[in-house]
């Protein structure tokens, strides 16, 4: 009866036969000895055709978000600083707030703050200035400017704080 054959076995002498074959013929083919197997070339040959970055690519991209964070940080602590001086007394202006709207009657002049004359008030609604059709390139229907561009109110004029080319494109229609 013949021994049994231990599978285990068969494969490795089949790997050991394969690794010698494959010497032999990278031997024969390369000339002189095969050298030994770069691991770390073969992974990075690997991974650059799979598109994965190596681990020295990991580590420069870990090395460029912590220098971007930094300077995040050091715009923020400038941001921070900045707002804080604008509010001192120092860079105080006229109105940080919006102005009173219930100030604004009905035949007042909307100045920008370039002077330039942008419409006539026809009544405020909802936290914007109604102005009259007639003071608009389109007299078929009411066009409004939103209450946070006013400035102030001075006599008969309503003062923005855009000048008129400007405010005439924040325009909103009915």
């Amino acid at each position: 009866m013949a021994d049994p054959i231990d599978p285990a076995a068969a494969v490795r002498a089949m790997i050991e036969q394969w690794l010698t074959l494959s010497n032999a013929v990278a031997a024969g083919t390369l000339g002189g000895t095969p050298r030994p197997l770069d691991l770390a070339a073969s992974a990075a040959t690997l991974l650059g055709a799979i598109n994965m970055p190596t681990r020295a690519e990991v580590v420069a991209i870990a090395a460029a978000v912590a220098e971007i964070d930094a300077r995040l940080a050091r715009i923020e602590a400038l941001l921070e600083r900045n707002a804080g001086a604008a509010r001192s007394p120092r860079f105080a202006t006229r109105s940080s707030t919006m102005a009173d709207l219930s100030q604004i009657t009905e035949h007042m002049n909307v100045i920008g703050a370039d002077g330039v004359h942008v419409g006539t008030v026809d009544g405020v609604e909802g936290g914007r200035i109604k102005l009259t059709k007639d003071s608009s390139t389109h007299t078929d229907h009411h066009h409004y400017i939103s209450g946070g561009l006013v400035a102030g109110v001075e006599g008969n004029d309503v003062r923005l704080s855009a000048n008129g080319d400007v405010a005439v494109t924040f325009e909103e229609e009915s």
